[in-house]
């Protein structure tokens, strides 16, 4: 399905693909293909299917935990894409017809922001406390960066998460989760984002609850 971005056209439209390329609108002929696939594109297949799958749950949080340039945009750039394309690559282990996540080698946001320094998770009675250090020898304004809390759900595809928590500064804040979301399994990430939103840093695994 194709959609216009700045009154260009990106995506299919019939047997045309359109894309934005430097700012240019660009566009190419959709070949009909009629050979067997080799183990290799069905390798590449089952790897993007098993990437998208997990990242459509966690569209809004990787929007901000991927920060796109202005550039990047104009060339179709999301944080979407980002992310799917860097776990993709990264963070998928297994052979069809199993492959899997590897939560441990996932990031959900990236960037060049100072990681969580010495970040822990705790379970209490209504939800995840996060914590992390703030070391008197970091320069002072990334203090004013925002803390991103994530609990994903493997067994549910479900995703709980906070984009613009507390600041760094603050050194702690909780993310709430439901009795039920204590109970399950989960894979918990921290990250942080700039005040504009125009940067990330790379996400931290806390690791797997229950």
């Amino acid at each position: 399905m194709a959609r216009i971005i700045n009154g260009l056209i990106s995506g299919k439209l019939g047997n045309m693909i359109y894309y934005i390329k430097n700012g240019k609108q660009m566009a190419r002929v959709r070949r009909k293909v009629t050979r067997e696939p080799t183990a290799e594109q069905l390798q590449n297949r089952e790897e993007l299917k098993v990437t998208v799958n997990f990242i459509k749950h966690l569209v809004e949080f990787v929007a901000v935990g991927f920060p796109v340039s202005k550039r990047g945009y104009l060339n179709g750039l999301t944080g979407y894409n980002l992310a799917v394309s860097y776990n993709k690559r990264n963070a998928l282990t297994g052979d069809i017809p199993e492959v899997e996540i590897d939560y441990a080698k996932v990031l959900v946001a990236n960037g060049n922001l100072i990681k969580a320094i010495g970040p822990e998770v705790a379970m209490e009675s209504n939800g995840l406390r996060f914590t992390w250090l703030c070391p008197g020898g970091m320069d002072w304004f990334y203090y004013g960066d925002q803390v991103m809390m994530m609990a994903y759900f493997p067994e549910q595809q479900q995703a709980e998460y906070i984009v613009a928590g507390a600041r760094r500064g603050v050194c702690t804040d909780f993310l709430e989760l439901s009795g039920v979301q204590l109970g399950q399994r989960m894979e918990v990430y921290i990250s942080f984002v700039s005040e504009d939103r125009k940067s990330a840093a790379a996400s931290v695994y806390l690791g797997r609850l229950n």
